[in-house]
C-alpha cells in the first residue's frame, strides 16, 4: 500500500513526520494532492497546551490542491481541478432544506482523516474530501487558495450580521481573523474601524488596506465613540475576552448586532440586562466555520482576486518542517502560515 507523509502532533509541542497509507476512495470521493495548508489558531492552541483534544492529533482543515483521482460515480469535480476542500452535506435533513448546512451531520464529516480518528486530517501529502466539499478555485497560488476556510467564516459571520453598505461596524482584534472580517466588511462597502492595542498591527493593517483603524491601549469605547458619535450598527469580537465583549456591547447602536466570533481560553460569562436588549433591540449572535455557500462565496472572491489576501500569509514552510511553522507562530502574536508537502 502506497503511503504519504503527515505531521502528526504527538503531544503537547512535539510533531511527528509520520507515513499513514492513502486511504482508497469511496462512492463520490476523490484523491487531492495538498498543495497548501495553513495552520488556524485552534490548531496552534493544541501545541501549546491550550486545548487538549487528544493525541496523536493530525491537524488541518484550510487546505486547497489539486485532484489527482475520482471515484467512479463522480460526476462534479475532474482530475486536474484546482480546488479548495470546505464542507459537505446530505442534502436532504431540516438544515441542508434551510440552507443552515452547518447544523448537518456531515458538515464536518471530512475534516477527519478517512479511516481514523486523528483530527481534521489535512496536515500531509494527499487526503479524501467528497465531491460536494470541493469549491474550483482556478488559477489562484494554493498558499493563498487554503484561506478559503478562513475566509468563508468572515463571510459567514458578515452575512448572518445582515450589514448593508450604509451601516457601520467596528472589529476587535487585528490578528489573521480581525483583518479578515474587517476586509470582508470593507468590500461589502460597509463603514468598518479596526480597532487593537498593537500600533504595529494596526499600520499592518492600513497597509494591507484597511482605511480605518483605532489604537486603543485600554478601554476602546471612548476612542469608538469620538470615531462614530452613537455607536456603531455592528460590532465583530475577534478576541475571545468578557471585557471586549461588555465594550462591544456599549457601542452599540440601537437594533445593532454584536458578533461574538472568537473562542474564549478560558471562559468568562457575559452578563448581559435582558431589559436593555428588550428597550435597544440589539442582537447578539455567535458565529463559528461556515455553510456551504459561504465557503463557495469565499473561494470565488480568492479565485477572482476580490480580495488581496497577501498580508494574510504570513510564511510557509515544508512539511517536513512543520514543528518549525509551529514554534514560528507560537513565537510572538501572527498571521497565517501554510505548510507546503
Amino acid at each position: 500500500m502506497e503511503t504519504m507523509a503527515a505531521a502528526v502532533m504527538t503531544g503537547v509541542g512535539d510533531i511527528d513526520i509520520q507515513h499513514l497509507p492513502i486511504p482508497e476512495l469511496g462512492p463520490r470521493e476523490v484523491l487531492v494532492k495538498i498543495g497548501a495548508a495553513s495552520i488556524c489558531s485552534w490548531e496552534q492552541r493544541t501545541f501549546v497546551g491550550k486545548q487538549k483534544p487528544g493525541f496523536p492529533f493530525l491537524g488541518g482543515h484550510e487546505n486547497a490542491g489539486e485532484v489527482v483521482a475520482i471515484a467512479d460515480d463522480v460526476t462534479t469535480v475532474s482530475v486536474g481541478d484546482r480546488v479548495t476542500l470546505g464542507p459537505t452535506r446530505c442534502g436532504t435533513c431540516r438544515a441542508c432544506v434551510r440552507g443552515a448546512d452547518k447544523g448537518c451531520e456531515e458538515h464536518f464529516k471530512y475534516f477527519s482523516l478517512k479511516g481514523g480518528e486523528l483530527g481534521p486530517g489535512g496536515f500531509l501529502e494527499y487526503k479524501v474530501h467528497r465531491e460536494d466539499g470541493c469549491f474550483p478555485v482556478g488559477d489562484a497560488p494554493f498558499e493563498l487558495a487554503c484561506l478559503a476556510e478562513p475566509l468563508s467564516c468572515a463571510v459567514h459571520a458578515v452575512r448572518l450580521m445582515g450589514v448593508t453598505s450604509a451601516d457601520t461596524a467596528v472589529v476587535f482584534g487585528a490578528g489573521p481573523m480581525g483583518l479578515l472580517n474587517a476586509m470582508v466588511l470593507q468590500h461589502h462597502g460597509v463603514d468598518v474601524a479596526l480597532v487593537d492595542m498593537d500600533q504595529e498591527r494596526l499600520d499592518y493593517a492600513r497597509v494591507s488596506g484597511i482605511r480605518r483603524t483605532i489604537l486603543s491601549p485600554g478601554d476602546a469605547e471612548a476612542a469608538i465613540l469620538g470615531e462614530f458619535p452613537g455607536g456603531v450598527d455592528a460590532v465583530v469580537t475577534a478576541i475571545g475576552s468578557k471585557t471586549v465583549n461588555e465594550q462591544g456591547l456599549r457601542v452599540l447602536q440601537p437594533r445593532g448586532t454584536l458578533c461574538l466570533f472568537a473562542s474564549a481560553h478560558p471562559v468568562e460569562m457575559l452578563e448581559v440586562d435582558p431589559n436593555w436588549v428588550h428597550n435597544t433591540e440589539v442582537r447578539i449572535i455567535g458565529a463559528v466555520s461556515a455553510d456551504i455557500q459561504d465557503h463557495a462565496r469565499a473561494t470565488e472572491m480568492i479565485a477572482n482576486a476580490e480580495l488581496d489576501l497577501r498580508p494574510i500569509m504570513e510564511k510557509t514552510f515544508p512539511l517536513t518542517d512543520a514543528k518549525s511553522a509551529f514554534e514560528y507562530l507560537s513565537s510572538k502574536p501572527r498571521y497565517r502560515v501554510a505548510l507546503i508537502p
